[in-house]
């Protein structure tokens, strides 16, 4: 009984301070260009590089972050 409820106490305090992170603060124009800045090369397009496997790489962190890298057209 203790082990469970400590283990439910350890889950909580996770998602506790996942709400608290700065990155949930932090404006989608914001994230967005930062996800840009992160996927686009600067020298231009080259045929080896993939940005759609960079960007689904971010998708896969956060719902906030789907939807950004969603709503950002330079990375589709």
């Amino acid at each position: 009984e203790l082990t469970r409820r400590k283990d439910e106490q350890l889950v909580e305090i996770a998602f506790l301070r996942n709400i608290l992170s700065p990155v949930r603060r932090m404006p989608q124009e914001l994230l967005s260009e930062i996800f840009e800045l992160s996927c686009v090369p600067e020298d231009g397009w080259k045929s080896s590089y993939n940005i759609i496997h960079r960007t689904s790489v971010l998708c896969r962190v956060c719902i906030a972050w789907t939807r950004t890298a969603h709503s950002t057209p330079r990375l589709w």
